[in-house]
């Protein structure tokens, strides 16, 4: 049961928004939101897979899980490095 709802577009859909609305509540921005808009990728892949718009690229719910977490780590990582800002600023106390 739960491998069939892994591999439903719907079901990703409604992960991605859930997390991402998660993320509005809370305000982390590492944690939540690459996970809620990866979920959303995942979503639509599986949706444009269904309605034959794409070739089939996730066949299975472990692959899909496996492209979810990898994404989710590819975002994470990018939010991260876009998100820190390098201080420019030069210390005053420095001698």
């Amino acid at each position: 049961m739960l491998e069939v709802l892994l591999y439903t577009g719907n079901i990703w859909l409604i992960i991605g928004l859930t997390l991402a609305i998660l993320e509005l509540t809370i305000g982390t921005l590492i944690f939540f939101l690459p996970m809620g808009v990866s979920g959303l990728i995942t979503g639509l892949f599986l949706k444009l897979q269904e309605n034959n718009v794409l070739p089939v690229f996730l066949d299975n719910w472990a692959l899909t899980l496996t492209f979810w977490a990898i994404l989710s780590l590819i975002l994470s990582l990018l939010l991260n490095f876009i998100v820190l800002k390098k201080d420019t600023s030069k210390d005053i106390n420095q001698y």
